[in-house]
């Protein structure tokens, strides 16, 4: 699966939500702006292309439209067609990743009392996939009644509402990605170093353990954590 990486900080803002009931013979007009626009249908269909690219956003589908990128309506809707639109306004870097290459075991660096700005992380949404869209639905009708009443004291509430929702589609990413071979070997070491962290560190009861070399582990490691395996070691043995 294709999926948007953002680099924060600074960190994504919702610029605005809406919902809407579109009959059939309506038909999205073409455009391109510089925010990001998703769409999320509950019922029927809506035919969106983006940059000559056409996508059929059915029952749980969600679309993440690109900033800058030309989009359009290729054909009308030819049923009543409920949907959930909203805007994604985020100034920093983006990339498109594959679901398969995203490093979930990644250890990120803990932050210090000398830290005055936060530590670089990353985002991971959908471009375009069909889910288990009932909790996001949910959470989505919550922030469209938000908007529509939206008060001071309210606007903090809608933002909490907007990043469990970005929690909440990763979270679905993640369900649906297929662990590779490299991923799988990591994750069993890094439980194995876990279990063994009070022992020494031996490179060949490693290899012994693994049926690898140590350096094809240490790739493997590094490329889900970032840590070869003495480096995750002492990341554990510190932790404790």
């Amino acid at each position: 699966m294709d999926c948007i990486q953002w680099n924060v900080p600074p960190l994504p803002q919702l610029a605005t939500i809406g919902h809407g009931v579109w009959t059939p013979s309506m038909q999205h007009f073409r455009r391109a702006f510089e925010v990001y626009d998703v769409i999320v249908v509950r019922s029927g269909c809506l035919y969106m292309m983006e940059e000559g690219k056409k996508y059929e956003i059915k029952p749980g589908h969600l679309l993440l439209l690109e900033p800058g990128l030309s989009h359009e309506g290729y054909r009308p809707c030819e049923e009543e067609t409920e949907l959930i639109w909203f805007h994604i306004k985020h100034d920093s870097g983006q990339q498109r990743v594959s679901s398969d290459d995203i490093p979930w075991s990644l250890v990120l660096r803990n932050g210090t009392d000398q830290d005055i700005v936060p530590a670089d992380q990353q985002i991971y949404l959908p471009k375009f996939g069909c889910f288990e869209l009932d909790d996001v639905w949910a959470i989505l009708l919550e922030m469209v009644r938000l908007h529509k009443n939206l008060m001071v004291g309210s606007a903090l509430e809608l933002q909490a509402a907007f990043f469990r929702l970005l929690a909440h589609l990763q979270g679905l990413i993640r369900g649906t990605a297929t662990e590779s071979s490299a991923g799988r070997l990591a994750a069993s070491v890094t439980a194995y170093l876990r279990k063994h962290a009070e022992e020494p560190f031996q490179p060949l009861q490693l290899e012994e353990m693994f049926h690898f070399n140590h350096d094809y582990i240490t790739r493997c490691l590094k490329r889900e954590t970032g840590m070869s395996p003495l480096e995750y070691l002492r990341h554990i043995r510190m932790d404790k």
